[in-house]
């Protein structure tokens, strides 16, 4: 039996003996064709709102929530007895409303599949067989090229918001974010006190512990960042790296936007806090809804405003994005860069979403190698079933490919978000198979990108005066 078998069937047996995951036991309405949590929107209040109205409609809506999301001035709330559609009509006739909206369900981005760095094309294609399909060399992001310069830096943090991570995983513990000391965090309305050495957030339950119950999270941190040089396992696109874990999705891999924008939060207030103990640059985002959320826009952009890039899977849905935008990776905020996924011959993923205005570049997405937890079971038939490492495909695995990427560039250049982004799309190897399907008609490939803002040797700072000099 393989491992994405041991998986499909502990998901079920998990169903039959009543161990569903947390977001599955959300009472789920439909709007509009697409699932929300019931009774529930989120509100953007004017600031000229006064506070007796509120109290009002927060009485004539019948809400039994309210609780504010992000830090963006949003409130989340939840009626006793209304439907999303009847509270959205109702808030949205109000002057004092800037703008509302459902609160809709989204999950990850991953289509799943089934130790050693040979096996990692995406890093160095030789045309090896990688489950059953030989590969065209060359066809990779050049990271050996790149690891002559840099093998990554602990110095900037890339925050995983996904299904947590496995932080305790042999290739995963040396790269893990640790608080340096205990902190207390503002999520929404809830003071959150995280102790010295935790490794960052769970949004679900506003706790600090976020370790990975699917696998997702921890299969994209190791592409990221598994520990390089260390006789074991897998290597990420840095040897060296702080990821810091913010778990949004439960053990289904389901979550929501408002959980989202908590997890995004607080990546955020944790580089205010810590400066650069915790200097988060890059947030990591294998995840995707086909609805806009003005809310998630307006947390993305704060993240843009705190100098962090947001990357974002396109989708696995073979849908054009430009038509039919996929959300976070549609998002029009300037620190976006939307992924898609390739194979290991430079062809498009059959899966990926692609477009030639809203997707930004292409990546090694197709049976990608990399750690998973190392599973435990108790309550079920299998017991202690070690999976430590896994072939998985998807635009989320394309996703952390640049996320790492990123995370490279910057332990061997000061650049802003700004430059950051540019540098990764204007060093892109050109494919046919993305020409017309993405901005760049490209796929990532790190060492051009980390070549091109190194810094000047010391030996060429005298000849450049000179010639300033004649």
């Amino acid at each position: 039996m393989t491992n994405s078998h041991i998986r499909r069937m502990m998901v079920f047996l998990a169903a039959l003996l009543g161990c569903a995951p947390a977001l599955a036991q959300l009472e789920i309405e439909m709007h509009q064709g697409h699932r929300t949590v019931a009774r529930t929107v989120l509100v953007k209040f004017k600031a000229t709102a006064a506070g007796e109205g509120i109290r009002q409609l927060k009485q004539s809506e019948d809400i039994d929530v309210d609780e504010g999301i992000g830090g963006i001035q949003v409130r989340k709330l939840r009626s006793r007895s209304k439907g999303v559609a009847a509270l959205l009509a109702g808030l949205r006739a109000r002057a004092d409303v800037e703008y509302a909206e459902p609160d809709y369900i989204v999950q990850t981005a991953a289509v799943p599949n089934d130790p050693s760095f040979g096996q990692l094309w995406g890093l160095r294609n030789t045309g090896q067989l990688i489950q059953g399909v030989s590969g065209t060399p060359g066809a990779h992001i050049s990271a050996v090229a790149a690891w002559d310069l840099t093998v990554g830096s602990s110095a900037n943090v890339v925050a995983v918001v996904d299904t947590g991570v496995d932080y305790t995983h042999p290739d995963l513990a040396a790269s893990m974010w640790t608080a340096p000391s205990s902190f207390e965090v503002t999520i929404g309305d809830v003071p959150i006190t995280c102790a010295a050495g935790t490794h960052g957030f769970n949004a679900l339950t506003n706790s600090c512990d976020p370790r990975d119950d699917n696998f997702h999270g921890t299969h994209v941190s190791g592409t990221i960042g598994a520990v390089g040089n260390n006789a074991r396992g897998v290597v990420g696109v840095n040897w060296t790296a702080s990821i810091m874990s913010v778990k949004s999705f439960d053990s289904g891999g389901f979550g929501t936007i408002s959980v989202a924008i908590n997890a995004i939060e607080f990546a955020v207030q944790a580089k205010m806090i810590f400066a650069a103990q915790a200097n988060v640059r890059v947030l990591s985002n294998s995840w995707r809804s086909y609805e806009f959320s003005q809310a998630l826009l307006d947390e993305v952009n704060r993240a843009n405003a705190n100098d962090i890039l947001f990357v974002a899977a396109a989708g696995n849905e073979t849908n054009n994005n430009d038509l039919n935008p996929a959300y976070p990776a549609s998002l029009s905020a300037p620190n976006v860069v939307a992924v898609a996924a390739t194979d290991n011959r430079d062809q498009r993923a059959g899966f990926s979403n692609y477009g030639a205005k809203t997707v930004h570049l292409g990546a090694p997405g197709v049976n990608i190698y990399s750690t998973t937890p190392i599973v435990t079971t108790n309550a079920m038939l299998f017991r202690n079933v070690h999976v430590d490492y896994d072939y998985v495909s998807g635009t989320s695995m394309a996703t952390p490919h640049v996320s790492g990427a990123a995370a490279l560039v910057l332990s061997r250049c000061n650049l802003n978000t700004a430059q950051l982004k540019s540098t990764l799309l204007n060093n892109v190897d050109p494919i046919p198979a993305l020409s017309g399907f993405t901005v760049t008609g490209g796929r990532l490939n790190v060492n051009k990108a980390v070549r091109s803002c190194q810094p000047a040797s010391p030996w060429l700072v005298p000849i450049i005066e000179l010639l300033l000099d004649d």
